[in-house]
């Protein structure tokens, strides 16, 4: 479980800085080489931070997971 006030610290990060904790915790969890997946290319990366930049400032846009996999399964 993490303190409260590693929570804290994560919460006061900016989303690049986020995402690159996140790569790093990912990459000591499972090392790129084994994990299958290739590494994003700059172009994805770009898109993963807009999408995440969107996400912030609009929390209440977007779809739900629940509603996502209902229209997919109609």
């Amino acid at each position: 479980m993490l303190s409260p006030a590693l929570k804290t610290a994560i919460d006061a990060l900016s989303v690049q800085d986020k995402l690159d904790v996140f790569e790093t915790i990912r990459d000591s969890v499972m090392p790129a080489s084994e994990s299958g997946f290739p590494e994003l290319t700059e172009r994805q990366r770009a898109e993963l931070l807009r999408r995440a930049a969107q996400a912030v400032a609009d929390p209440g846009g977007g779809r739900s997971w629940a509603e996502v996999k209902a229209g997919v399964a109609r």
